[in-house]
């Protein structure tokens, strides 16, 4: 009777109860497989499975198949708040997909970078999400000649190696330069991200470009450089945008950590704000609501880019025969509006 309650439940004894055939009951299990067999079918199988008390062994499948069910995650900062919403998202997909998501971060250094997906690729991970990518990056390189299914989120190369899940940030920075305009600002600069990263890069183009679209002349929206995506060189922005365009009422931000160094430059030097300069970010990182002065940005879908980024790797990881590769997606921003940006002073 005790060899009986601690005998391992099957497939086979899940099979049996119903009366289908295992190879039934492994599709209905697998999210891979699911669309081979009907709803009701999962339905059936998962909840026999549950009363029976039937738990995958994943080792085992891991072996069967040549895999070892884990996923390598890269992310270029993990200070940065954009980044844990992001990892939250992936971890919860594939563990919900029977993977196991291994962590490692660059901090913007791409030396580091190689050594973590060399590291990565040792311990046999079966595809790798790559967030940390600059637009020139030999980690892509390096990943592609050995062979490792690779997709790049958020942060990409230049070339379209492999599949690449970003955010549209045109639409982005139209929704941000539309909302100032339409508050009567026609001073607006914008404080761009590092060149070197794609995101830095697209969206200083963006802004450019869509000031000349609302007809805003080049010397009424100047774009200065910041060194990296951080508060501190946010600042030092600011510094150099009040003294070369003092008369700007508008600000966007290539990410919300370049936007608080600007408001805390601002208030640095007795600006109010939005009274005196309106600002905006990019990205909608957590609590931004909860600030003192709450931050008017955009929102990325942080659920779609997680969503896509293991459903595009897992593609690869399958071989899906149907899958043409590499693929892009191009994801939609949501403008939210909070208390950083009002009408210019008359």
């Amino acid at each position: 009777m005790d060899n009986d309650k601690n005998k391992r439940i099957t497939v086979k004894d899940v099979a049996a109860a119903l009366g289908i055939s295992p190879s039934t009951v492994s599709r209905a299990l697998s999210p891979e497989k699911q669309h081979l067999v009907s709803d009701r079918v999962i339905e059936l199988v998962e909840k026999k499975s549950e009363e029976m008390g039937y738990t995958a062994n994943p080792m085992a499948t891991a072996l069967k198949r040549g895999a070892t069910k884990t996923i390598g995650m890269m992310i270029p900062d993990i200070l940065n708040p954009i980044f844990p919403p992001l990892v939250h998202e992936i971890q919860q997909l594939t563990n919900k997909l029977g993977y196991t998501l291994t962590l490692a971060y660059t901090e913007n250094n791409q030396e580091l970078a190689l050594e973590e997906v060399k590291r990565l690729i040792a311990r046999n991970v079966d595809g790798i999400i790559l967030a940390s990518a600059f637009r020139k990056d030999p980690t892509v390189d390096y990943c592609l000649d050995h062979g490792k299914p690779l997709v790049q989120v958020n942060r990409v190369i230049d070339n379209l190696a492999s599949d690449q899940v970003l955010v549209d940030d045109r639409e982005g920075i139209y929704q941000l330069f539309e909302h100032l305009y339409k508050l009567g600002h026609r001073h607006i600069a914008h404080i761009a991200g590092p060149n070197e990263i794609s995101s830095g890069l697209s969206r200083r183009h963006a802004f450019i470009s869509i000031a000349d679209m609302f007809d805003v002349s080049p010397d009424h929206a100047p774009v200065i450089s910041a060194r990296a995506f951080s508060e501190l060189a946010g600042k030092d922005a600011t510094k150099i945008l009040l003294k070369e365009h003092p008369e700007v009422t508008a600000v966007i931000a290539a990410n919300d950590l370049l936007a608080l160094g600007c408001i805390e430059e601002l208030e640095a030097v007795g600006k109010i704000i939005p009274n005196d300069i309106s600002v905006t970010g990019f990205n909608d990182m957590p609590y931004l609501d909860w600030f003192r002065i709450p931050l008017t940005t955009v929102s990325l879908p942080q659920t779609q880019l997680g969503d896509q980024s293991v459903r595009m790797l897992l593609s690869q990881i399958r071989k899906d025969s149907d899958s043409a590769f590499p693929r892009k997606v191009l994801l939609q921003p949501r403008l939210v509006v909070r208390k950083s940006t009002t009408t210019p002073r008359k």
